[in-house]
């Protein structure tokens, strides 16, 4: 079963979205600094606005998904069958929430280890 875009593409999409967060709080910072560049008119306060929620945003997502990748891999990294299966349902709904390779990943464990 395929996963939905934004959970395949989610370290690429976070990343973007908080390039353009960037881009558009600059602009509309300079813009209300009287750094005339571009010519946005009266939008430099919408575009200081977005650009915050955009970054927000942005930052928000791609830190939770470095933190699930780090501590899917840390739960990967476990020799003990005993204390894999203790920790089967985590890893396996960390491995839901990430993309697709991780299930993969996940399944090749569990065949390695002899878990149905």
């Amino acid at each position: 079963m395929s996963k939905p875009f934004t959970v395949q593409h989610a370290e690429t999409l976070s990343v973007v979205t908080l390039v353009i967060g960037v881009i558009i709080f600059t602009v509309g910072l300079l813009d209300l600094l009287n750094v005339r560049f571009a010519e946005v008119g009266t939008w430099g306060y919408w575009l200081l606005g977005i650009g915050v929620v955009l970054l927000i945003i942005g930052l928000i997502w791609l830190l939770t998904y470095r933190l699930n990748v780090k501590k899917f891999n840390k739960m990967m990294e476990e020799k003990s069958k005993a204390n894999f299966v203790r920790k089967i349902d985590d890893v396996e709904y960390l491995a839901w929430r990430l993309p697709l390779k991780f299930e993969e990943r996940l399944s090749a464990k569990k065949k390695e280890l002899g878990i149905k």
